[in-house]
């Protein structure tokens, strides 16, 4: 069996009158995953990224990349929009089964990142 820590940081000094400073780390037991791939998302239509998961899964997903710094991809679970993910940024989600991930880049074509990951549940 393997693992992956995820850990997610969030850190500033000027969002509020206090100081932001949370992070959290977690232990994630998991049993095979598909390796970290690229691939080019065009505009116009959604293009298949992962295909519909078998079973629990998590889900890590980054823009890496566009000739155009205002682009940004969106991110269809099911066929229905869930996410916004602009250049640079990331998502890594817990992912029910027998869900499809689809995406479509809007203003310019863009480079993602991504990868899945099979829970052991």
């Amino acid at each position: 069996m393997a693992s992956i820590t995820p850990t997610f940081s969030l850190t500033s000094t000027d969002v509020a009158s206090d100081a932001l400073s949370i992070t959290t780390t977690d232990l994630l037991s998991v049993t095979g995953s598909t390796n970290i791939s690229r691939k080019s998302i065009a505009t116009g239509s959604a293009q298949s990224v992962l295909a519909s998961n078998s079973s629990f899964t998590y889900v890590y997903f980054r823009v890496v990349s566009s000739s155009n710094s205002a682009s940004w991809v969106q991110v269809l679970l099911g066929g229905d929009a869930k996410f916004k993910v602009r250049v640079g940024e990331f998502l890594f989600i817990p992912l029910y089964s027998s869900q499809a991930i689809t995406a479509e880049a809007q203003t310019a074509v863009c480079v993602v990142e991504y990868a899945q990951y099979i829970a052991n549940v």
